[in-house]
């Protein structure tokens, strides 16, 4: 059986050593890194660890640990604030100074020395003049611009976060405006910083955009901030948003030293929150003098053609008063001539009516009395043929009535033996009782009376 060859070997520990070894003497210099801070810890003895990476469209292409040591921490972080206004946090591009470090257990990092926060604010700087460059060879600089501002803007949508002092601001000096103008504002939360704030922001532009024609503007407001954490404002995509958004945008950012591009794409860039309020209240009042200006013109035209149609009228009466008495006067005469000859007219004919009624009421009396004489002489023969009638005179003739229950009989249908009747004569009435009824028929269907 044959030997094997001895085989050469290191242990873990003995080939850390070495690499560190190399490595100490390779990179034994301090170099200036561009890179992009991930992530950010503090411990609690004040040290900084850092993830560090470098991204190539929007892929990790390297990563390394980073330390701070508290001391060095302390000093860069207040050097970095100082610069930009802005603590530093994750999402920050920057150029640090650094050593190579190797460590047998916890492996490869560098140990952050220095930093030149001028890097990032250039760096900024360049993302910006590049999106603006975009933006201008794609038309949309002055796409909203372009847009009409309503005339009452009084429906207003908020891009702001609900804790932002900015947009406390906003709405209390809306609702507080001197004039007593009403606005309806609704909410649209969003993130105003950091790595979220720029999908935060863009996915409240999107929803206000669904409901586009209940809002007369929108308005992005935020209560101000350092350059790095306004850096999101800079973005393509917010700029894009605003740009092509269907109703004007109005920015109150609250960034003093320069414009953001979100300024530069926005229908009305103001200062702050409440020079935005300022601005829509203005706009209400502006249009409420122009309509009070309106009314004014329209009541002192009407002032004025209210007293030309006044003088005309007058001369209108005036003249109409001259030419009525210069026809009045004219056609005096005639009308005297008339009525003159109307009334003398009315008294031939009231002459003739007058004879002509005189021989109607001759000849109506003549036909009268020889009426009346022709109907007395009925009269008096009606008068002596009532008289012959008269039952007293009948009785004188001899004849008598007879009574049956104070009526008079004409037959015998409702008498019965034993009955009471009386009988009236000439002189004197007799009461008889009857014995024998005897009905007496003539041929013609009649009863004889009872005598």
């Amino acid at each position: 059986m044959s030997k094997k060859p001895d085989i050469k070997y290191l242990t873990l520990y003995e080939l850390t050593l070495l690499i560190k070894e190399t490595i100490d003497i390779t990179f034994s210099e301090y170099y200036w890194v561009i890179a992009e801070i991930s992530e950010l810890r503090l411990n609690q003895k004040g040290h900084c660890y850092l993830e560090l990476i470098e991204k190539r469209d929007d892929i990790i292409v390297a990563q390394v640990r980073g330390n701070i040591w508290a001391y060095d921490y302390r000093r860069l972080s207040l050097k970095f604030f100082n610069e930009t206004g802005e603590a530093l946090k994750e999402g920050i591009k920057m150029l640090f100074l650094v050593s190579v470090n190797f460590h047998e257990v916890y492996g490869l990092s560098f140990n952050i020395k220095d930093l030149d926060p001028t890097y990032t604010l250039g760096e900024m700087t360049r993302k910006k003049r590049e999106t603006i460059f975009k933006l201008q060879q794609e038309g949309l600089i002055d796409l909203n611009k372009a847009l009409s501002l309503p005339l009452v803007p009084q429906r207003i949508a908020i891009v702001s976060s609900p804790t932002a002092a900015g947009y406390v601001d906003f709405v209390d000096h809306l609702r507080k405006n001197e004039y007593g103008y009403a606005f309806y504002t609704k909410l649209f939360s969003a993130i105003m910083q950091g790595e979220e704030a720029e999908q935060s922001i863009i996915n409240s532009i999107r929803k206000i955009k669904k409901e586009k024609s209940f809002f007369d503007l929108v308005v992005i407001v935020r209560g101000g901030g350092s350059q790095v954490d306004l850096s999101c404002f800079d973005s393509y995509k917010i700029a894009s948003e605003i740009a092509k958004f269907p109703l004007p945008v109005i920015t109150g950012i609250g960034h003093e030293k320069d414009d953001t591009v979100a300024d530069m794409v926005a229908h009305t860039k103001m200062k702050t929150p409440t020079a935005v309020a300022e601005f829509i209240i203005s706009g209400i009042r502006s249009f409420e003098e122009r309509i009070l200006e309106f009314r004014k013109q329209v009541i002192r035209s009407a002032e004025h053609i209210l007293k030309d149609q006044n003088y005309k009228l007058n001369n209108t009466i005036n003249k109409l008063i001259k030419s009525t008495q210069h026809i009045l006067n004219t056609n005096k005469n005639k009308m005297e001539l008339f009525i003159h000859r109307l009334l003398s007219s009315h008294r031939v004919n009231i002459a003739r009516k007058d004879n002509k009624l005189y021989l109607i009421q001759k000849n109506l009396q003549l036909a009268i009395n020889h009426l009346l004489i022709r109907h007395k002489g009925k009269l008096d023969n009606l008068e002596k043929a009532l008289h012959l009638l008269d039952p007293s005179n009948i009785l004188k003739r001899g004849y008598s009535i007879t009574y049956f229950r104070n009526k008079s009989l004409k037959d015998t249908s409702k008498l019965e033996n034993g009955f009471i009747i009386t009988t009236k004569l000439y002189k004197g009435i007799l009461e008889s009782k009857i014995i024998k009824i005897n009905d007496y028929n003539d041929g013609e269907g009649r009863n004889d009376e009872i005598q």
